[in-house]
């Protein structure tokens, strides 16, 4: 059965804590319903009435994505106070609202007050999960804040006079009141659309494709601003985004100027791939109040070019793993073409390029480890690196249609390392400034790009997922703004890889959740269910239309997506074998 979880179930312990009735000693924390329960909030609707202070707040709490609705729990007065319109931090689920401690009341000199005196001041505690950024981006940002909300009687009704410093929503909340979109833009090669999950207000629904094409707009998110480059940059909107007559939606952008055909297909391809998922309209797409290119006035998704294609395998690649030290095809278990699959090589780990063509091994030789690069079935050249420990290759797209993989990484004794095709046909290792991966972090034990080049996926010693971004200067490429994605909850993380461009897949060494699906912010997990995995996951692979691929401690299994049954390859995999798609 698939089970979803948010990265709030989770997460850090909440406190739970008794209540009794009228203005209690405390009160109780209490679960949200289910997501697929909520109903966005009606703005007119007021508080419930005579709320005690303390349920107020709560309630308060949970229609604090709506603003609106939100100041209807607060004094004219505190109404000028509350930053109603500031990006939201999400909350857990569940929280409590309880009355100062009398030790409290004497550090800060503030009386709680009580019914007789009209005034009571409620202490909120929350479990903080994230926070919207200023670019619409979900940013982890875990911690436990308590905050004092002063509560008077108002007209027989309390109502809040002194609210928290920013707006906290829970996350079932959050989830309908703000709606998760993605917008596209391209790698640097401008050959790749290139996801950026982000977050707009729900309602009204009629205006979500005008919020959407606002985001889109206004560039990318600051995680991955310095990974991407967009056709649209300086390019604003003419018009509102509303629609025709005839109900198309217009999308008219300027200024456009000489942009070639080329980049203006590009910007279609933005623009239609940005709103498939708030619109079913056509779209009619213009620049400078004409049609964006000459002679198509009308755009549906089946217009525009497969930017993503490169970032696929192809149907004939299904697979290879290392195994016995050789390597062999995954689906039967027979040795792979050439030195690598002979047993040539003491192989310890490898990796192969998207469209199958190049190889890269790990070798084991007296005692070191070693990378081998070339083309795949044959004969690979040994490059230049020796170390104690190395992680499992992992190839960067094609940068050219008819160019082969020009790049492969590995980590080496800690350090990042790529390593690049000369001219002369050999192949050099180049450092990558990792120096934004700090101690703090730990120290890399896997890390897997992006079948776009835009990202990298890491696993610590530490436990933990980390998300990077690839930033390619002139003269150097670096790893940076690394974000742990749900630190509370994946703590003992084993191996990763790509799903597709949107997802990560996950194996960790915790029996509740040893296989997940993770989105690039860390707010969302589902999990596979454990049944027929023989505990620990020791690897993991997956690639797009692809079944997901792990090893856990008895063989090698592979699942086609959530909610189905693991199923044993029956081709003499072991529980030592390492299994990979290209990529």
């Amino acid at each position: 059965m698939r089970r979803r979880l948010s990265v709030t179930l989770l997460a850090i312990a909440v406190l739970v804590l008794a209540g009794c009735a009228n203005i209690p000693e405390e009160s109780t924390p209490h679960a949200v319903r289910d997501e697929q329960q909520i109903v966005p909030e009606a703005a007119e609707r007021p508080p419930t009435p005579n709320l005690n202070a303390f349920d107020l707040v709560r309630e308060f709490v949970k229609r604090s994505g709506n603003p609106e609705a939100a100041s209807m729990y607060l004094t004219d007065k505190a109404k000028e106070q509350w930053p109603a319109d500031s990006k939201p931090y999400v909350i857990h689920d569940t929280f409590s609202t309880v009355p100062m401690s009398n030790d409290d009341q004497k550090q800060s000199g503030e009386d709680q007050g009580g019914v007789e005196s009209g005034r009571v001041v409620v202490v909120l505690r929350v479990t903080q999960i994230g926070t919207l950024g200023q670019d619409n981006a979900f940013i982890p940002r875990i911690g436990n804040p308590e905050f004092r909300v002063g509560v008077v009687r108002e007209n027989g009704q309390w109502r809040i006079d002194a609210p928290p410093e920013h707006v906290y929503v829970p996350y079932s909340y959050f989830k309908t009141s703000y709606r998760a979109v993605t917008v596209y833009y391209f790698d640097p090669d401008l050959r790749i659309t290139v996801p950026d999950q982000r977050y707009v207000p729900a309602a009204p629904a009629a205006g979500l494709p005008a919020r959407v094409i606002k985001v889109l707009l206004s560039g990318p998110s600051d995680s991955i601003r310095r990974s991407v480059v967009s056709p649209l940059e300086g390019v604003g909107a003419r018009t509102n985004v509303v629609p025709d007559a005839d109900g198309t939606l217009v999308v008219d952008l300027n200024p456009l100027g000489d942009k070639s055909e080329e980049q203006r297909e590009k910007i279609a391809a933005q623009i239609v791939l940005s709103l498939q998922t708030v619109t079913s309209s056509r779209l009619r797409i213009k620049g400078d109040n004409v049609d964006l290119i000459q002679g198509h006035g009308d755009w549906r998704l089946s217009d525009i070019k497969q930017y993503d294609t490169a970032t696929k395998p192809g149907p004939d690649q299904q697979g290879l793993l290392v195994s016995g030290g050789r390597l062999r095809m995954l689906q039967d278990g027979k040795a792979a073409p050439g030195p690598a699959g002979e047993g040539a090589y003491d192989v310890v780990s490898a990796a192969q390029s998207i469209d199958g063509e190049q190889l890269a091994v790990v070798t084991q030789v007296d005692g070191r480890l070693r990378l081998r690069v070339g083309r795949y079935g044959e004969a690979l050249q040994e490059v230049a690196l020796d170390a104690t420990t190395m992680s499992r290759p992992t190839w960067r797209v094609s940068t050219g249609d008819d160019q082969d993989a020009g790049e492969v990484w590995t980590v080496e004794d800690g350090n990042v390392v790529r390593v690049v095709r000369a001219g002369d046909e050999t192949w050099r290792s180049v450092e990558v400034n990792a120096s934004a991966l700090n101690e703090n972090f730990g120290s890399i034990t896997e890390l897997r790009l992006s079948r776009d080049g835009t990202r990298a996926a890491i696993v610590t010693s530490r436990g933990w997922v980390v998300l990077a971004a690839v930033v390619r200067d002139k003269d150097s490429v670096s790893l940076a703004l690394p974000r742990t994605l749900s630190p509370t909850m994946i703590v003992n993380a084993v191996g990763v890889d790509w799903l597709n461009q949107h997802t990560l897949v996950v194996a960790t060494r915790q029996p509740q959740m040893p296989v997940i699906n993770l989105s690039l912010d860390g707010l969302t997990i589902d999990h596979y269910d454990p049944n027929n995995l023989q505990l620990p996951v020791r690897a993991i692979t997956a690639a797009p239309d692809r079944e997901v691929v792990v090893t856990d401690s008895a063989a090698v299994s592979v699942v086609s997506g959530l909610g189905q049954v693991w199923h044993r390859l029956q081709n003499g995999q072991g529980p030592s074998s390492i299994p990979f798609y290209p990529g």
